[in-house]
């Protein structure tokens, strides 16, 4: 099979790469200007239910799931019949307008509602994890319809580094200290835990994990209270420490 790809294009894809060592939200942002898209998130899934329960997005003023009727309406899009199907199997992307002619989509109230009034004329889609009830996926908004072969070809390349991006967050590499063994924070504690070690607001880890300040303060209650801790100053000393940091 020949590669659209150019010797440029690998450079710009291996920027990419490391831009997702550095975070999910960091990646997305590269990885939309490199293929040249106007949105790009990864969202959370739980298949079976046709629910969408978090996402990260690089542009945080377009997370639609900060809109019930969003919510409420994201079973009818074609992503989910396409891989039950296998017409979206894991680690290939495919546009929406290959899933859904345009007559289809104009039928649904989540593309007149959401998609068409923020200008979004077709996804470049791609399931980057996925078990038995879960999965996550890669979705590139364009404001034309269309995606090129070396389009295709780059999101398929970097899936799996976006895959890998988000399991280092759901497991940060933060170290059990004084005793306390970290892993009796659940997976969205650590997330959050991890953040504040980078020193991050409330509203900076709110927007990188798609979840309000509200329920950031509420992890945080919980870290505190199983770690027997009282402040955010100590929860960073206690995991810069155990992180290895003089």
């Amino acid at each position: 099979m020949n590669s659209e790809l150019t010797a440029r294009c690998l450079h710009r894809a291996l920027d990419v790469v490391h831009d997702l060592k550095a975070g999910p939200a960091a990646g997305l942002a590269a990885l939309g200007r490199l293929v040249g898209c106007d949105v790009v998130a990864c969202t959370s899934t739980e298949h079976t239910t046709r629910r969408l329960t978090g996402t990260v997005i690089d542009r945080p003023e377009q997370n639609l799931l900060r809109h019930p009727e969003f919510r409420a309406q994201a079973h009818q899009h074609p992503a989910f019949a396409a891989h039950r199907s296998g017409r979206l199997p894991l680690g290939r992307s495919a546009a929406l307008s290959d899933l859904a002619d345009l007559r289809t989509l104009r039928a649904l109230p989540l593309y007149t509602d959401f998609y068409r009034p923020r200008g979004t004329a077709d996804q470049l889609l791609c399931v980057v994890q996925a078990d038995d009830r879960h999965g996550r996926i890669l979705t590139l908004n364009r404001s034309r319809p269309g995606f090129s072969a070396r389009d295709r070809e780059l999101v398929d390349l970097l899936a799996p580094h976006v895959a890998q991006a988000f399991a280092r967050e759901e497991h940060p590499p933060v170290r059990p200290v004084t005793g306390v063994a970290l892993e009796v924070l659940t997976a969205r504690e650590r997330q959050v835990a991890a953040a504040v070690a980078r020193a991050a607001t409330d509203r900076e880890v709110a927007r990188h994990l798609g979840i309000s300040p509200r329920t950031v303060q509420k992890h945080l209650q919980q870290i505190y209270r199983k770690l027997d801790l009282s402040s955010r100053a100590e929860l960073m000393v206690r995991l810069t420490r155990g992180a290895g940091n003089p």
